[in-house]
């Protein structure tokens, strides 16, 4: 089989859902996969390579076009034409005009249930798009079965959902305490910690609000929020901007971190908050519990499949159980070693990028 796997979301340096999926799905299936050939497209052809290696199998493919519609309507489908390809794997969005069998993961069709946290112009084209896609897939995947059950519901495609979930890279849990120490340099004290890019559904206004409120500032821990800003949040840094100077210089915003350095804040939080209303999957609260570090979960959507975390689950848009939950995770109970290993084995044993491709191996058998 020769495939095809578009991997332009490489291409903007940025780490999300998407790149961590696709990184996570192949980097396992090519070592495993030698009768297929893997074809990886992106303009960042020299990064895919870092990611992905050099093997017999495994081709990159340079992209020609920035622009994603440019590339959907004409460049994917005369390079499929032109390399022979089986089959393609698309997240969302597949080409105008098919000429080989597709796969495509829609890992999350959340702006059909909370329209009010997306760009309209979103909302409307990607309705279409998306469910042109699924309805057109040799083979649909997600990556939850809150995610399966809404995309059944929306867009009734005509063959069976697959699910082909995250997991969390290793070296989560192979970053040492004293190396990450070392790497941060002290540079922030005791914290807590937040890593999601910025938009509304994200939450991170609630959470500032139940740090300020709760006054763990005074308790001296600081705020730290990780992540780029995808869709403005003004309201977020209106109230940020009316703090006291002695609350505001407690609260930390980083848009990016390089990969290791991210590793290091995981580490030496001394507590990770993921307050998220909707995802489709959620992978940041999986990586803090790999790193073991206490964490503190949203219930809501597809979070609710993690119930490792045990009483580290709440509702995210409660102000005052968001409180309550911090000042629990911050206890010595809930820094119990022994619990904390439990959760991390609980979380290796259900996601893991091994059997996880195995099984989305046998998925393109089907083919």
């Amino acid at each position: 089989m020769r495939l095809f796997v578009d991997a332009h979301a490489f291409d903007g340096g940025i780490s999300q859902g998407v790149t961590t999926y696709i990184e996570g799905l192949y980097k396992e299936l090519v070592k495993t996969a030698s009768d297929i050939d893997f074809y990886f497209a992106a303009q960042d052809t020299m990064r895919l390579e870092s990611i992905f290696g050099t093997r017999e199998n495994v081709h990159y493919v340079k992209y020609g076009s920035k622009n994603k519609y440019r590339r959907l309507a004409f460049e994917i489908p005369r390079i499929v034409r032109r390399l022979g390809i089986d089959a393609a794997h698309f997240q969302y969005t597949s080409p105008l005009v098919k000429r080989c069998k597709e796969i495509v993961t829609i890992h999350d069709v959340l702006f059909l249930d909370y329209p009010q946290y997306f760009p309209a112009s979103y909302y409307h084209s990607k309705k279409w798009l998306f469910g042109r896609s699924a309805r057109r897939a040799d083979l649909l995947l997600t990556v939850s079965e809150y995610s399966k059950e809404r995309l059944e519901r929306f867009y009734r495609p005509r063959k069976p959902v697959r699910i082909t979930p995250n997991a969390v890279d290793e070296r989560y849990g192979l970053v040492r305490r004293s190396e990450a120490e070392a790497l941060l340099d002290g540079r922030v004290g005791k914290y807590i910690l937040y890593v999601s890019r910025v938009e509304p559904r994200k939450n991170h206004l609630l959470l500032l609000r139940a740090y300020v409120e709760g006054r763990f500032y005074e308790r001296g821990y600081a705020l730290v929020f990780i992540g780029k800003t995808s869709i403005p949040v003004p309201e977020l840094h209106r109230y940020c901007e009316k703090l006291p100077e002695d609350i505001r210089q407690n609260v930390f915003f980083f848009e990016q971190k390089p990969f290791e350095e991210l590793l290091a804040w995981y580490k030496c939080a001394s507590l990770f908050v993921y307050p998220s209303i909707a995802e489709g999957f959620g992978i940041p609260p999986l990586e803090a519990a790999v790193a073991g570090v206490p964490c503190i979960c949203s219930n809501r959507t597809a979070m609710q499949d993690f119930r490792f975390f045990g009483e580290g689950t709440y509702d995210p848009e409660d102000l005052d159980q968001t409180i309550e939950k911090i000042e629990l995770g911050l206890s010595p109970a809930f820094r119990d070693p022994e619990r904390l290993e439990r959760i991390r084995q609980a979380v290796e044993r259900r996601y893991d990028w091994a059997s996880i491709a195995k099984e989305y191996y046998a998925y393109l058998t089907d083919l």
